[in-house]
């Protein structure tokens, strides 16, 4: 079977959630599937020459690659790529099959397979940019419906596609995400008592809740003065909002902000944690949690959507949007959150993308020319 695939999310030394996703599935779904035939269309060369240098299994025998211009940064640029360049592509190509771990489906009447991770677009708009909002809530609807097979990151997020576009369920099939590379305990370069939190720095992360409750633990606890709060991701819009936010903190001196970490440095940050920080307002999973983990670091998080799944009774899980329980909570930490560490190693060791990806290929074999 000639399949396609939508690898535009595939950035050299800049992968985030539907990058990590897409790069380890076909880690593993390439070389299982040896039979069939693969093109993997890309929207900059940059992004394909990094790529196919940095993994060599994205240069097997089985598979295409296809340049489909222009990059698409904006949803007009999204909506010429997904509209006029995939379809060609896919066309030419005589593609039987066309996956885009992106959500987003290609005009083409060729049997499409999406992911979709989560649908924080549909319940709360404000999270994105207005043009990017319309966009998604226009198409990433559409493709739930017409899409032949739907995948998505968690069962709560399975739950969710099903309660909010009505598709039903038999059509959809978890595979849930696992960190970009195992992680393990062990030495950190980062000296001091420190917090961390990893993410992107948006409104659906709400790090203000955190940045709150880190102030008042300050002001309430000055004897843990010497701790710092370390925070890795760089921001996507501009976001007023947040900004005003900071302007009222009090000890924001003790954060830290090291921009956008790569595997390693995010390694070494979760290693010397004393806990690692997770207050998002919604997560279709959460990668970040599972690394932590994976690393030995107790985890607090929000109660809310997938991360209760993910997490489980491995972490702390707090009140989205109480100041005063992240504030508590970080003091319980500071403390002495050991007790958290082994659960939190059981719990992420059992996350792996090649388990990850058994249904997917699972589906492959069922499918039917």
């Amino acid at each position: 079977m000639k399949i396609a695939v939508n690898v535009r999310w595939l950035l050299p030394n800049k992968l985030e959630g539907t990058g990590i996703y897409t790069l380890r599935m076909l880690e593993q779904i390439l070389p299982a599937a040896m039979e069939h035939e693969f093109l993997l269309l890309w929207d900059r060369p940059s992004a394909m020459k990094g790529m196919r240098d940095q993994f060599s299994f994205l240069n097997a025998p089985n598979i295409t690659h296809k340049l489909v211009l222009p990059p698409a940064r904006h949803p007009w640029l999204w909506w010429y790529w997904n509209s006029i360049g995939v379809p060609a592509a896919l066309k030419n190509w005589g593609a039987a099959r066309y996956w885009s771990p992106d959500g987003l489906p290609a005009r083409t009447k060729i049997k499409q397979w999406l992911t979709i991770h989560d649908l924080n677009f549909e319940h709360h708009p404000e999270w994105v940019p207005p043009h990017v909002g319309r966009y998604y809530r226009t198409y990433i609807r559409r493709g739930a419906r017409m899409a032949e097979q739907l995948f998505t990151v968690s069962e709560w997020s399975a739950r969710d596609l099903v309660e909010t576009y009505g598709v039903a369920a038999v059509k959809i099939v978890v595979t849930p995400n696992a960190p970009q590379r195992p992680m393990s305990p062990g030495e950190s370069r980062y000296e001091g008592k420190y917090f961390c939190a990893v993410g992107a720095l948006t409104p659906r992360k709400n790090l203000i809740t955190l940045l709150k409750g880190w102030d008042r633990w300050m002001e309430d606890h000055p004897e843990r003065r010497g701790f710092h709060l370390n925070i890795a991701g760089n921001a996507h819009f501009k976001d007023p909002i947040f900004e005003s936010a900071l302007g009222e903190l009090k000890h924001l001196d003790s954060v830290k902000w090291l921009g956008r970490l790569e595997d390693d440095e995010l390694e070494q940050l979760y290693r010397g944690a004393v806990a690692f920080c997770m207050p998002s307002a919604m997560e279709g999973f959460g990668i970040p949690v599972v690394e932590a983990m994976q690393c030995g670091t107790p985890v607090m998080a929000s109660k809310n959507s997938a991360l209760t799944e993910v997490v489980g009774d491995a972490g702390m899980l707090l009140p989205t949007f109480d100041v005063g329980a992240w504030s508590d909570a970080l003091e319980v930490m500071a403390k002495g959150g050991e007790n958290w560490s082994e659960k939190g190693l059981i719990r992420g060791g059992q996350f792996t993308w090649s388990a990850s990806a058994a249904p997917w290929l699972e589906v492959l074999k069922s499918t039917k020319e």
